[in-house]
């Protein structure tokens, strides 16, 4: 059989990706961007979706596999381990012809300089196409819902009712959400100038979500086919989070903060929507995201006034000048948008739980007293987890009198498949295909 170069590279780069995340902490897109697999190879979206579908079901596999080797692999060949795992996904999850994936892994070997196993390798898969590769199992969690088991009782914890439901939907691909410009184009406008392009019916392509600006595709395409990306017609960001400036500004003006800004979304978002008497302040922490803003506020045609800085060292950055509206992102988990990124699974620990709680509360005690009487602050995270979200608001609403939880002026389409919280508003994920997302709407009172 002719050996498919091409393919043999791509199972080789996915273990090295899928092992870089898994045994060395290191991020998906981080892993992805180092292995440089380039836009002009024609399995470029195969080799990623073997990436994230590996790392998203990993437990379940790495258990699988376990059933066909005879003793622990040696540390020395866990890039083997991983090949693998690879090789194991491929065979359940893809339409690949079953004889391609083994011959292709197995030269993968050789391209990770492990000749001496490629016998190995073409055993225990063989031996794993000739049991049918039936189901699994076992009583582990872990291995039954693909996640670890501190993030399966941290959401039995947070949501009794709805656990299975939040895993279920993190263990599926998200779909591609996009953000129309008002300023330029409507949303109905800009869909139906897709279809255009793509020679395709709009039912093809995608729908209009329940905010005027979003689209729904039913299949991701690369920005350089989206029609006047680069003039700033439109931007992707998921539908969850454009909730964000739709509840903040609602007919209010003003100085605007977008704290924890970067990568500028939900900046770029404000100032899509604001009126000429409305200005917006963007702070990060980190120059390297703050730069990710400016050019993303570039494409867009858009300006701001972009601080790189501590939020919560309000001393080193602020003018003494109130805000009339502050955006809070707060760092969090991003436990709700786990589908779009699952090597938080494998990332992510229970101690920064405790960690992030600390550091949410700081970040919302120091705005505050940036916020004029009668003002709107908007908390908002991509988690699911209480402790990052009403636990936050509970512990400031102690320590401040003048906190006036409000209800999210939001179209009851939304409002409708939204959880109500003691303090907030809750999306879980995969709910109308977005993200999960919290949102706490405080006014500030005066006194």
């Amino acid at each position: 059989m002719q050996i498919n170069d091409n393919g043999a590279m791509i199972r080789a780069k996915a273990a090295n990706v899928v092992d870089m995340v898994i045994n060395k902490g290191r991020s998906l897109d981080r892993a992805i961007e180092k292995v440089n697999v380039g836009d002009e190879n024609s399995q470029k979206s195969l080799f990623k979706a073997i990436c994230y579908g590996t790392i998203r079901f990993h437990w379940e596999l790495k258990a699988q596999l376990n059933q066909y080797i005879s003793r622990p692999i040696r540390k020395k060949d866990k890039i083997i381990e991983t090949l693998l795992i690879v090789g194991f996904f491929q065979i359940k999850n893809t339409r690949i012809p079953p004889h391609a994936i083994v011959t292709q892994t197995v030269e993968a070997a050789r391209l990770l300089k492990k000749p001496n196993l490629c016998a190995f390798i073409n055993a225990v898969l063989r031996g794993f196409l000739r049991s049918g590769w039936s189901e699994y199992i076992d009583e582990n969690e872990e291995v039954i819902y693909n996640h670890p088991q501190w993030i399966i009782n941290t959401l039995k914890n947070s949501w009794p009712d709805n656990w299975r439901e939040i895993i279920g939907n993190n263990n599926k691909q998200a779909p591609m959400w996009l953000r129309v410009n008002q300023k330029k184009i409507t949303g109905k406008e800009y869909l139906h100038k897709i279809a255009n392009s793509q020679n395709l019916p709009i039912e093809e392509i995608g729908y209009l979500g329940d905010l005027d600006q979003s689209i729904c595709l039913k299949n991701p395409i690369s920005v350089k086919l989206l029609p006047d990306f680069d003039s700033g017609s439109v931007s992707i960001q998921d539908g969850a989070a454009q909730i964000a400036a739709e509840c903040l500004l609602n007919g209010f003006s003003g100085r605007i903060l977008d704290a924890c800004a970067a990568p500028g979304g939900k900046t770029g978002h404000l100032l899509e929507k604001i009126n000429d008497s409305s200005t917006v302040t963007a702070i990060d922490i980190d120059p390297n995201r703050t730069n990710i803003i400016e050019k993303n506020l570039d494409r867009l045609g858009l300006q701001a006034k972009i601080i790189t800085a501590d939020v919560a060292d309000t001393k080193s950055w602020w003018d003494a000048k109130l805000f009339d509206l502050i955006l809070l992102d707060a760092p969090c988990s991003a436990s709700g948008v786990i589908r779009r990124h699952p090597d938080i699974k494998h990332l992510k620990r229970e101690e920064d739980i405790h960690s992030l709680n600390l550091m949410q509360l700081n970040i919302i005690n120091s705005l505050w007293s940036l916020l004029k009487p009668g003002g709107q602050l908007l908390y908002v995270t991509c988690s699911v987890f209480t402790e990052e979200n009403d636990l936050v608001i509970e512990n400031f609403k102690k320590t401040h009198s003048d906190v006036i939880a409000k209800k999210l002026l939001l179209n009851n389409n939304i409002h409708d498949v939204m959880h109500k919280t003691i303090y907030g508003y809750q999306l879980l994920p995969g709910t109308r295909g977005m993200d999960g997302f919290y949102f706490s709407y405080l006014e500030k009172a005066i006194l």
